[in-house]
């Protein structure tokens, strides 16, 4: 009988086994950086939701009429990164509000400011159709998630 020689035989499993161990090779090296880009991306991701703003003021401008509400949005010093201001939502008694120039000397406005550095603040006004009330509270989002919330002061009874 008639067969494949020997050495034939084993350069054939030997091709077929270096074929194998380079296509396993390439496998898992695709495998490992598909995960590593995911937790990056990941890591990123918990690393803004840990970053925070606050409202440092939020208060009535022109009483007795109360139509202008000036307030300070401040990114907290234990940030680790900018805060974009870019795509924040502004809430006044839960209804999306835009935000003007507030005219405050010393601080910087928010809508034209695109980022905030730890500790650094901006300022904003909203124009109302009416006069603030007591209880009226301004709300704050950005983009990745935090979110503050403050009461407004000085406004009539």
């Amino acid at each position: 009988m008639k067969g494949v020689s020997p050495v034939i035989a084993t350069i054939l499993m030997v091709m077929i086994t270096v074929g194998l161990v380079a296509f396993s090779y390439s496998w898992f090296m695709s495998m490992g950086q598909s995960a590593q880009t995911q937790t990056g991306t990941q890591l990123s991701q918990m690393e803004k939701s840990q970053q925070g703003i606050k409202i440092g003021t939020a208060y009535c401008s022109n009483p007795p009429t109360c139509t202008d509400v000036i307030f300070e949005m401040r990114a907290l010093s234990m940030n680790t990164l900018n805060i974009p201001t870019n795509g924040t939502s502004y809430y006044y008694n839960d209804a999306v509000t835009s935000i003007g120039v507030a005219g405050i000397s010393g601080c910087t406005e928010c809508n034209t400011n695109p980022e905030l550095a730890p500790g650094q603040k901006c300022c904003g006004r909203i124009t109302l159709t009416s006069s603030c009330k007591i209880g009226d509270k301004i709300r704050i989002s950005i983009p990745w998630g935090a979110e503050t919330i403050a009461s407004v002061t000085g406004c009539p009874s």
